[in-house]
């Protein structure tokens, strides 16, 4: 191994801060102290929504042990540099991705991977597919593991095993989600048709980005989504935003539908699943049960199943399956590429994902070669 820099550059939140005030901030290099760690050399990191809320303080109603400067970021791809005594399943050299989410959230020290070298475990980490490029595979493992979880619930509640034969309706087709969703469900559940929505300026690149994926493209912006699909014509809804709640409601069957959400308020049980006995405040699992005679009220006069799914990385067995998955090049990487060395465009970039809007895909940032 070649000697390493003393220190290594990290994108960060200096403070309780939205992204226009993120900074790259020189940190001590990590090292290898465990059995079990693993030392890499990011190449690109991919930004989630919920990095940038907990930096901004959305979250401190239910939790104020965001420590701050906070890495932002914990979903990427690299190379790895070194290993511990104990790591059988990487070597120096290899190509890895990876997500490092597990519940309970708090449970351990929050992970660096917007560094330029950050140390995490192999648990977390697969090999990188050469048909993938590293911002490709940095875009995708968190997002399909959540993709293949909604579905194969909905499914459960279905008491199906495939999408085959269904029609499927899954809302903003170029966003995080909605691209990762549409992949799944057609290539690795048989979706047959699939019906999804953009905005105006991006009609034309759906086919760009997902060929062959999307039956039946709507635009919502001049155009009523249910009068165009027709009202109870749905088998199958995966609800990616919480402002397309109630279209998902009226296209569905009224009797058989099943409509399964990544943007709802979740349950308590959820969300203390999420963040673990020991922070979980109980007055919030009290408002957020209440909050659930809401649905319940939403679904009156009707026998659609519903249910909110929070997305599990930490799953290995599922996780694997999303491995064979991204290895098989059924879901590939809709995203938007920036320059890790140009600040300014990495706010911007960041600050459209923590409000959610104008953005392409997942939000990669990569690590100039030079620097790395």
């Amino acid at each position: 191994m070649s000697k390493l820099p003393p220190t290594t550059r990290t994108l960060v939140a200096p403070k309780k801060c939205l992204p226009a005030e993120y900074e790259m901030m020189e940190q001590p290099m990590p090292t290898i102290t465990k059995p079990n760690d693993v030392l890499v050399r990011m190449k690109a990191v991919a930004i989630n929504t919920g990095d940038t809320q907990f930096a901004s303080g959305a979250f401190d109603i239910l939790h104020k042990g965001v420590s701050y400067p906070y890495p932002i970021g914990k979903e990427g791809s690299g190379v790895v540099v070194a290993v511990g005594s104990f790591v059988t399943e990487f070597q120096a050299g290899d190509a890895v991705y990876g997500v490092e989410i597990e519940k309970p959230i708090f449970a351990r020290p929050h992970p660096a991977w917007s560094s330029e070298y950050t140390v995490t475990e192999p648990k977390f980490l697969h090999r990188k597919p050469e048909h993938l490029s590293f911002e490709e595979a940095a875009a995708l493992p968190a997002m399909t593991a959540t993709a293949y979880q909604v579905i194969k619930r909905g499914l459960q509640l279905q008491g199906r095993e495939s999408l085959a034969g269904q029609t499927v309706y899954i809302p903003a087709a170029l966003s995080a989600s909605g691209s990762t969703i549409i992949q799944v469900a057609r290539n690795y559940f048989g979706a047959g048709n699939i019906i999804s929505t953009v905005s105006t300026p991006k009609m034309e690149l759906v086919e760009e980005n997902l060929p062959g994926m999307v039956n039946q493209l709507y635009d919502y912006k001049t155009q009523d989504v249910v009068k165009s699909v027709g009202r109870g014509t749905v088998d199958f809804a995966l609800n990616t935003q919480f402002s397309t709640l109630d279209e998902c409601i009226s296209l569905l069957k009224p009797q058989t539908g099943i409509l399964m959400s990544i943007a709802s308020l979740p349950r308590s049980e959820d969300m203390l699943e999420m963040m673990g006995a020991a922070v979980f405040p109980r007055w919030v699992g009290w408002l957020l049960d209440f909050a659930q005679l809401w649905y319940t009220w939403k679904l009156r006069g009707t026998e659609i199943k519903y249910e909110f799914v929070s997305g599990d990385p930490g799953v290995r067995r599922d996780m694997e399956i999303v491995g064979e998955m991204i290895a098989q090049a059924k879901v590939r990487g809709v995203l938007t590429r920036v320059e890790m060395d140009d600040l300014e465009e990495v706010r911007r970039a960041c600050a459209r994902v923590c409000s959610s809007k104008g953005g392409l895909g997942k939000l990669v940032l990569a690590f100039s070669e030079e620097g790395n």
